[in-house]
């Protein structure tokens, strides 16, 4: 976490730099851009635990109950929290916007400014910090990167991109997405280790 506090700090100094020179109205009218962004929607997610958990229904169906038992738990508990981490860093990202209040960057300007907590406190229109598409983009790839270790680059690239296109668009600041980046992370992991000790419960039971 302190390392996340760090890094999040640190990418504000880089703001002005990346508002200048990464933006790209017309991002997320490319079919790359719309494909990046997607990562960040929680449907996109929701579809991939419907995959897990189909996956597991089958073998559940072609090997049996007896045989299939542990691997299908173990799917069904992976197929939660694919739908459950993404969508909870989305939602917290959310809240964060509330608490934070810092507006997205205008047009004109890399000048921050922050809304009064008079002037529409629930609502988050037109609030940056921190970027909800990349939280969720970046909880999923964390947890996806746990579960297939060997595919872990495919999710950070597609997460990274998604961080990038928000920039590029004119939606976001750097450090908008680098602190959800680090939320969505921090959620996944704690997520993934509470899955581990659930797992090891269960071994431990059965013996």
């Amino acid at each position: 976490m302190l390392v996340a506090v760090a890094v999040t700090a640190g990418a504000h100094l880089l703001d002005a730099w990346a508002w200048e020179s990464l933006r790209d109205p017309r991002v997320n009218e490319r079919d790359w851009g719309r494909l990046l962004r997607s990562a960040g929607y929680v449907p996109t997610w929701l579809l991939g635990a419907l995959a897990l958990w189909l996956t597991g229904r089958r073998a559940l169906v072609r090997a049996g109950a007896g045989r299939a038992e542990a691997p299908l738990g173990v799917l069904y508990r992976d197929a939660w929290l694919l739908a459950l981490v993404p969508a909870l860093s989305g939602g917290i990202a959310e809240l964060v916007k509330i608490a934070v209040r810092r507006l997205r960057p205008a047009a004109e300007s890399a000048a921050y400014a922050f809304r009064p907590y008079d002037v529409d406190f629930w609502s988050t229109r037109g609030l940056g910090f921190a970027s909800s598409h990349t939280a969720v983009a970046f909880g999923a790839a964390a947890l996806l990167a746990r579960r297939f270790p060997g595919s872990a680059p495919v999710w950070y690239v597609l997460a990274i991109g998604c961080a990038v296109t928000r920039v590029m668009s004119g939606a976001h600041y750097l450090s908008d997405t680098v602190g959800a980046a680090a939320l969505g992370y921090l959620l996944a992991e704690a997520a993934w280790r509470w899955r581990e000790r659930g797992r090891v419960a269960s071994i431990d039971a059965a013996a």
